[in-house]
Formats: C-alpha cells, sequence, structure tokens
C-alpha cells in the first residue's frame, strides 16, 4: 500500500523585522524627498538659491540614506555594535539638525529616524534615551543661546518656543507610543490565547476523560448483572477492561498536566528529554531522542518553545493511544531558515485517508494541525498500516527566535 501524505499548505510568512525594515526604508526615502522639496521651495540660505553648502549636505544625506537602506543591521542581534550604530545615527541626525537651522530645518522629519528604529527595535528605555539625545541640543541651541546672548532672543519672542515643545513632545511620543500600542495588542493576544487554550481542554475532556467515564459506568452495569448471574467470567474480562480504561484515562490526565506546565526552567531541549523519559517509565515504550551534537537551538521565544512542547507531547499521547508501538523516535534539526521537529513509531500505523473521512471525536491530528499552523508551519503525516507513523512539524525561524 502506498504511503499518504498530508501537507498543511502555507504561504511564507512576512517575519515583524522585514516589515520594520520596510517601514524605517520608506520612511527615510519619503522624509528626505520632503526635505529637498522643503529646501527648492525655501531656501535655508534665505531668499534666492540654495548656496553650495547646502548642495553638499543634501548629498551627502542622500549618501546616508542609501547606506542605511540598503545595508540594514540586524537589531534583533542586539550586540553592542548595535547600540554604537544607533548613537551614531542620533549624532548624525543631531548634526544634520544643528547645520540646516535647527527648528527651521526641512529635516525635522528624518531626524526622528532614531527614535522610531529605537521604539521598534529596543526596550522602551533605549527609546526614550534616544527621545532625550535628539531633543537636549535642540533645546539648548534654541533656549540656551537666546539666555546666553541677546542677540538670539527672537528665539523666546516668536514662535520657536512652543514649536520646541511641540517637537520635543513628539519626540517622547514616538519613542513610547509603540510600546503601549504593543501592551493593548498583547492583551488581545493573551485574551484570545485563553478562549483557545479553554477549547482544547474542552475536547480533550470531552474526547477522553467524559467518554471513558461514560463508557466505565455503562461496564460496571454490565459487571454487576455479571456478577448477579453468576456469570464470573464475564465479571473478570469486564472488570479487565475497565482496568484498562482506567489506566488510559489516568494517562490521559497526566498528559494534560504536562502540557499545562509552562512554567519549566528547562531550555527546551533538556525539557522534552526530561518528558520523554518520563513517558517510557510511564508506558513502557522506548524512547530514542537524536539531537545532531556539536549544534544547539538557538534561543525561541516563550510562546514558540510552549508550542512545540505541546506538539510533541500530543505526538506521544498519539503514540501512546493508538500506535501499539515498542519504540519511538523524536529528532529536532535546525537551519537558517527554521527548526524540524520530527516523531516516529514502529507501531501498527494506519490509512490517512480512512482516518480523515471517520475522524469524528478524535482531534490528535487536527491539533497537531493548528499548532503548526500557529507558528506559520506545516505538518506532515506518513504513515501506512503495519510500517509505524511519522509526524514531521517545521516551523520557520522567523516565527520561532526571540
Amino acid at each position: 500500500m502506498m504511503t499518504t501524505r498530508v501537507q498543511v499548505p502555507l504561504p511564507k510568512p512576512i517575519s515583524f523585522t522585514d516589515i520594520a525594515y520596510l517601514f524605517l526604508s520608506l520612511y527615510r526615502f519619503f522624509t528626505y524627498v520632503l526635505a529637498v522639496l522643503l529646501i527648492q521651495v525655501i531656501p535655508l540660505d534665505g531668499p534666492g538659491e540654495p548656496g553650495l553648502q547646502i548642495y553638499i549636505i543634501i548629498g551627502l544625506v542622500a549618501l546616508y540614506t542609501l547606506f542605511k537602506v540598503f545595508s540594514p543591521l540586524l537589531w534583533r542581534q542586539r550586540y553592542p555594535m548595535v547600540y554604537a550604530v544607533l548613537l551614531f545615527d542620533i549624532v548624525a541626525s543631531i548634526l544634520l539638525l544643528m547645520f540646516t537651522g535647527g527648528l527651521d530645518s526641512a529635516f525635522l522629519l528624518y531626524a526622528l529616524t532614531p527614535i522610531i528604529t529605537a521604539s521598534l527595535f529596543f526596550r522602551e528605555r533605549v527609546a526614550l534615551l534616544a527621545a532625550g539625545l535628539l531633543s537636549l541640543p535642540l533645546f539648548m541651541a534654541h533656549v540656551g543661546l537666546s539666555q546666553l546672548n541677546t542677540d538670539f532672543s527672537w528665539v523666546m519672542t516668536g514662535n520657536y518656543l512652543p514649536l520646541l515643545i511641540i517637537y520635543i513632545i513628539c519626540c517622547f511620543l514616538i519613542a513610547t507610543l509603540p510600546y503601549r500600542t504593543n501592551l493593548n495588542i498583547r492583551q488581545r493576544i493573551e485574551s484570545s490565547a485563553v478562549i483557545n487554550e479553554r477549547m482544547r481542554i474542552r475536547r480533550e475532556l470531552h474526547d477522553g476523560v467524559a467518554q471513558a467515564l461514560g463508557y466505565l459506568n455503562l461496564k460496571t452495569k454490565q459487571v454487576r448483572a455479571s456478577l448477579s448471574s453468576l456469570k464470573t467470567d464475564q465479571a473478570m474480562a469486564g472488570m479487565e477492561d475497565i482496568q484498562k480504561v482506567l489506566k488510559d484515562t489516568y494517562e490521559d490526565i497526566r498528559q494534560s498536566i504536562d502540557s499545562l506546565s509552562e512554567t519549566r526552567s528547562l531550555p527546551l531541549i533538556a525539557t522534552i528529554n526530561e518528558y520523554a523519559m518520563e513517558f517510557s517509565q510511564r508506558t513502557g515504550i522506548q524512547v530514542i531522542f537524536d539531537l545532531p551534537k556539536g549544534k544547539s537551538i538557538e534561543r525561541l521565544s516563550s510562546m514558540a518553545d510552549l508550542q512545540i512542547l505541546r506538539m510533541v507531547h500530543e505526538s506521544l499521547n498519539n503514540v501512546r493511544k493508538h500506535a501499539e508501538a515498542g519504540t519511538v523516535w523524536i529528532s529536532i534539526s535546525h537551519d537558517g531558515r527554521g527548526i524540524e521537529i520530527s516523531v516516529r513509531d514502529d507501531g501498527k500505523g494506519f490509512s490517512l485517508d480512512e482516518h480523515w473521512r471517520n475522524s469524528s471525536g478524535h482531534h490528535g491530528l487536527y491539533i497537531l494541525k493548528e499548532r503548526a499552523e500557529g507558528l506559520s508551519g506545516t505538518c506532515d503525516i506518513t504513515s501506512r498500516p503495519g510500517r509505524g507513523t511519522e509526524v514531521r512539524i517545521r516551523v520557520p525561524a522567523q516565527k520561532v527566535r526571540l
């Protein structure tokens, strides 16, 4: 019989980093074009054509913009060099404003780029620090000079002071608003996650414990009737069935408890290895855990850790319930594109076509597929009667790394 394969086709995901780079590139480009247009309409050197100095500045800013757009830095990697590059960007923005008129500069919006960068890729305190570093020189240049030199007293009498205050407020708002927005989004995600988790637990209770209790209720009535009729053999057979169902129900509850354990302090690989050992001791099924030596899984997000762990739990639970296997092989591999998890057994296997047609009340494979889709991944299931089953799950790197 031919092997049947089921694959969940999913589009290639676009990572947050890609979207952020695109936004920053477009922002730099359009604010630069806007500044050039403003300089042509309102020359910084006064009435008439712009002077040579401003054209040199425009050329240098154009080269700097191209460099920043086509040589993006991996901000997520939090190396010291990343902070140095951000600081250089802040200093460049300050010098640009100072040499093009301060609050009269056409590059006011362009100079906000390092603050936006910090708010997208760094912690809130770094973004606030960037806003402070950019605002302080402007404040000192306009307000400080007006106090030290009477030639600059016009700053306090014109519209410059309100404009300065508005610009500084905008700097700090840009630095902190993304975090307030992210807080609201996170609360919505957590609320949705709670609802989905409740639905999953409801399915598991309905498919496992509820059905087992219903069966046990019916079986105990049959055993009582057999004992009343002195049919000892039938009563003993019924008791053996009851004992088997109780054991399976106990394992289901243990599985549910393990899947709800979100506070393990061990790394993902160590956690899976520990659970595999516990699974082997409880079920008597040998588990062989394969991780290529010399390679370590990069640090993952807590959500990816949890979902991958639960997918392994669900795969092993399916083996215990249905496979009648003697050995299970678990392997985890990764490359630059993503992480792949394989759970393979030497059990009795099954026909996937028949399973999908008659899967009422059995949601194990659907749950695996849903979890893989939740990480923008794919789920391949290979099985045939008498040749075991393999579940192969792959999730893209953009979704699993911090």
